[in-house]
C-alpha cells in the first residue's frame, strides 16, 4: 500500500487521531469463533423482540431499505425494556471477544487520542492489559471532557456512549437529535479536534450525519489543505463519491486491498513505517 508520506510523519508526531468505527471490532472473536454482529445482523435478531408482527415486518423493510436508525427506533421504543437492555448486554458487554491484531497495531501507533463510535469495551480493554499505556475514557456526556482533551492522558472518547450506561447510547435518529440538543460543548470539541488534527477513519462507514456534519463545517470554516482518511476496501466508493467525499468534506480514501483480511498486513506496514520516522529524531516523546 501506498501510504501518504505526510500522513506518516503526522503520526509519528502524534498529530493523527484514529476513527474506530463497528468493522474494527468485528475483527475479534470469542475463543468460540463468534464475532460481534453486522449491524444488519444485529437490528434483524433484536426484532424478534418485538410482540407485534407487524413492528418485526417493518423493521425487516426498514433493513431492506437501508434505513437502519428508523429500524433501530422502531425496537428500542416497541420492545419491553428490560428484555432489550438484556440483549444489548449479551451483545456488547458479557461476551468475551479477543482483541484482534488490529486492535494492538493501533495501540502501538500510540496516538493520544482515539475516538470511537462502537458501545462495545474491546479497545479499551486491550488498552488496560498488561504493560500497555494508560488510557482515560470519556463519553460525550463526560463533564471532564474539556479538562481531558488539555491533559497529557491519553484518551479514548466514545462518542456514541457505552454500553455501561444503555440509556445514553446514542442509537437511533432521536438519540443524535437528544445528545446534539443537550450536550452542545462535546460537539464543539469534535469540532476543533477535526479542525487541528489528522483523523483516520478505519472500520468506518461514512454514512455517521454526526460525523458527516462537522467533516462539512470543518471543510467550510478551514482552508487548510491537509485531508483526513478514510481506509476502504478496493471498491467501496466509485470515482464520483472520492470526489465528492474531497471536496465536501475534505478527506481522502485509502484503499487496502480487496478485502477486509487485508487491512492487518496494511496496518502493520504502516507502523513499521511510523516506526521509522520516528525512530530519525521526529518522535517528540
Amino acid at each position: 500500500m501506498d501510504w501518504p508520506k505526510s500522513l506518516i510523519r503526522q503520526i509519528s508526531t502524534r498529530r493523527v487521531i484514529f476513527f474506530l468505527g463497528s468493522g474494527v471490532s468485528a475483527t475479534s472473536k470469542t475463543t468460540e469463533g463468534r464475532t460481534p454482529k453486522t449491524w444488519k445482523s444485529f437490528i434483524l435478531e433484536a426484532k424478534q423482540l418485538l410482540a407485534s408482527n407487524e413492528d418485526r415486518n417493518l423493521v425487516a423493510k426498514y433493513v431492506n431499505e437501508n434505513k437502519l436508525l428508523l429500524a433501530l427506533e422502531l425496537i428500542k421504543k416497541n420492545a419491553d425494556e428490560t428484555e432489550y437492555k438484556s440483549f444489548l448486554d449479551e451483545e456488547y458487554l458479557t461476551q468475551a471477544y479477543i482483541p484482534s491484531k488490529i486492535h494492538e497495531t493501533i495501540l502501538k501507533l500510540d496516538s493520544r487520542i482515539v475516538i470511537t463510535t462502537n458501545f462495545d469495551k474491546i479497545y479499551e480493554r486491550y488498552c488496560a492489559h498488561g504493560n500497555n499505556p494508560g488510557y482515560k475514557v470519556i463519553t460525550y456526556y463526560s463533564g471532564d471532557l474539556v479538562t481531558e482533551i488539555r491533559s497529557d492522558n491519553r484518551l479514548i472518547l466514545k462518542a456514541h456512549g457505552s454500553i455501561d450506561e444503555v440509556n445514553k447510547m446514542i442509537f437511533t435518529m432521536s438519540g443524535y437529535h437528544e445528545a446534539k440538543r443537550d450536550h452542545p460543548n462535546f460537539y464543539e470539541v469534535l469540532k476543533a479536534l477535526f479542525l487541528t488534527n489528522t483523523i483516520v477513519f478505519l472500520g468506518c462507514k461514512m454514512d455517521d450525519p454526526d460525523v458527516l456534519l462537522i467533516l462539512e463545517e470543518v471543510k467550510n470554516i478551514s482552508k487548510n489543505t491537509v485531508p483526513h482518511y478514510v481506509l476502504s476496501t478496493n471498491g467501496s466508493y466509485n470515482f464520483i463519491e472520492k470526489e465528492m467525499f474531497k471536496k465536501a468534506y475534505g478527506f481522502n480514501v485509502l484503499e487496502y486491498g480487496d478485502s477486509y483480511d487485508a487491512l492487518e498486513p496494511a496496518l502493520q506496514e504502516l507502523f513499521e513505517l511510523v516506526q521509522e520516522e520516528r525512530s530519525l529524531g521526529t518522535d517528540p516523546v
